[in-house]
């Protein structure tokens, strides 16, 4: 078992401070490799046979591990699923935090989002995978309530991509975090129906659009 320090949970950023370290630093690649390997094992049953096969005992043995690293790394089946969540958007979450600060804030900042997002919403095997965990994580208190922290980090990584980070965001700016989040979500769930009929680039088009409208009030792009 790996000696590292136990029980590092892998997340999205709870604050728009951990929204910029996240660019300098990624949890995901810091992690034990033992933690590492638990994730790839419990994505994999995830993927291969659905959430009630993802229990300790067959994560384990995916793995190759002992059932005890799962408790040392994750305490528990709802730190591993917590940390499973995040372990499969993080990447995409990073990547697009990168791609939109190599622009100024503005229009093109505003275009790198979008595209990034669709490129998330294309993603249709790690979203249906995340799909097979939400329904039982509406059922759990403690796993709802994790994963809505999580989903707000979502939010706060949207806040840092159209602001400065100086001082507390507007309600309208908070408002068009949140709707990004769904509109990726719905996005995300019609496309992996239906990809033939489901035009990503139309949709994302209008969404630019309607997003410069909303940040040109703000002054946050300008539409001359």
């Amino acid at each position: 078992m790996d000696t590292d320090e136990p029980k590092r949970r892998p997340g999205r950023p709870r604050t728009r401070q951990k929204a910029l370290e996240l660019r300098a630093q990624d949890p995901i690649e810091s992690l034990p490799p033992t933690a590492r390997r638990l994730l790839e094992a419990a994505s994999r049953l995830l993927k291969r046979d659905g959430f009630l096969a993802l229990s300790l005992s067959a994560v384990a043995a995916e793995a190759d591990e002992s059932k005890a690293s799962i408790g040392y790394h994750f305490g528990n089946k709802e730190g591993l699923i917590v940390a499973l969540v995040d372990f499969l958007v993080h990447e995409a979450n990073r990547g697009l935090v990168a791609e939109t600060h190599r622009y100024p804030l503005g229009d093109t900042r505003l275009r790198a989002l979008m595209e990034g997002e669709r490129r998330i919403i294309e993603d249709t095997q790690n979203f249906v995978t995340l799909l097979e965990i939400l329904p039982y994580a509406m059922r759990d208190d403690s796993i709802r309530t994790r994963i809505a922290d999580l989903y707000a980090g979502y939010r706060n990584t949207v806040l840092d991509v159209l602001d400065s980070n100086e001082g507390t965001p507007t309600h309208e700016l908070a408002s068009f975090a949140l709707l990004t989040i769904a509109i990726v979500d719905g996005l995300s769930i019609q496309y992996a129906l239906d990809p033939a009929r489901v035009d990503l680039e139309a949709a994302t088009n209008l969404w630019q659009r309607m997003g410069r409208c909303v940040l040109s009030d703000l002054g946050i792009v300008d539409i001359g």
